[in-house]
């Protein structure tokens, strides 16, 4: 399991360097794409040693300039996203939202510029093989056991902030949480040894969890539309916006949709799960 854990962490890391080449000479939304689940793919195996090793590695320390990186690549993606997904309500809705169009389309600009900033101080090639030899000792004085232990908790974990979602108000963390902890698990999984007494019932629980994954998906899509419209409509306040009731049907038809997908997440966690 340690030398299948190495494996993945290195495969990984070439994934990030391989796409950041891309996505910093073009911004292409698919490269960008791939880059940040690179970054999160590795952020499970800082996850993973943190837990291993509490006292040596803090994950969001060692993270460092790479959490920048994926903060502000995150406000081209979500710039681009949501281009995307305003193009399909104008059709379905039959108008246009040019005001806000213009606005994504400068909010992307803006994190392009950032974005560029940033790589002027910022050695992706050094940063990388600096971190490798560090998970790498590591990990190679983690032994299986501990692996595996920790693995299966963080999954239990899981499945416990699914519980949760059930009681309190604040469903919307909650649903980030488990998305977050659902990705980081998948990826994990993807080193443990399948012939392990205890892979069959992980491997059940996140497959039945797996299912709920495009739902989720396309919740934090319209939960950060809602967000977005609402910044843009605040700034716009003051202003005069032609055909303003435009903006609030599509704020009415988003938090509808918003409400129908966690609908149908809380849905199949309790028919599904029983949870």
């Amino acid at each position: 399991m340690q030398q299948r854990l190495l494996t993945y962490f290195t495969r990984q890391s070439e994934q990030f360097m391989l796409n950041f080449g891309i996505a910093r000479g073009s911004y292409n939304a698919d490269a960008i794409h791939d880059m940040r689940v690179a970054v999160k793919r590795t952020r499970a195996v800082y996850q993973l040693l943190e837990q291993l090793f509490p006292e040596d590695f803090d994950a969001i320390t060692e993270e460092g300039l790479i959490r920048d990186l994926f903060r502000i690549s995150g406000r081209i993606r979500d710039a681009q996203v949501q281009q995307q997904l305003l193009d399909s309500y104008a059709a379905s809705l039959g108008t246009t939202f040019l005001e806000y169009t213009r606005y994504l389309q400068s909010g992307e600009k803006r994190a392009i510029r950032k974005f560029n900033k940033f790589l002027t101080s910022f050695d992706a090639d050094s940063f990388l093989k600096q971190k490798q030899e560090k998970v790498s000792e590591l990990i190679s004085v983690a032994s299986n056991d501990q692996i595996r232990h920790w693995i299966i908790r963080l999954t239990d974990a899981l499945m416990k902030s699914a519980g949760e979602m059930r009681t309190g108000q604040k469903q919307d963390e909650h649903l980030h949480e488990i998305r977050r902890r659902l990705k980081q698990c998948q990826y994990l999984l993807t080193v443990f040894d399948q012939n392990d007494a205890d892979y069959s019932r992980l491997s059940k629980t996140i497959k039945s969890l797996d299912k709920v994954n495009d739902l989720l998906g396309d919740w934090h899509d319209v939960f950060v539309a809602v967000e977005m419209l609402d910044r843009f409509m605040i700034k716009y306040s003051e202003r005069e916006l032609s055909g303003e009731n435009r903006y609030l049907l599509l704020h009415e038809k988003l938090d509808e949709k918003r409400e129908r997908l966690q609908a149908k997440i809380l849905g199949y966690f309790e028919e599904k799960l029983g949870i």
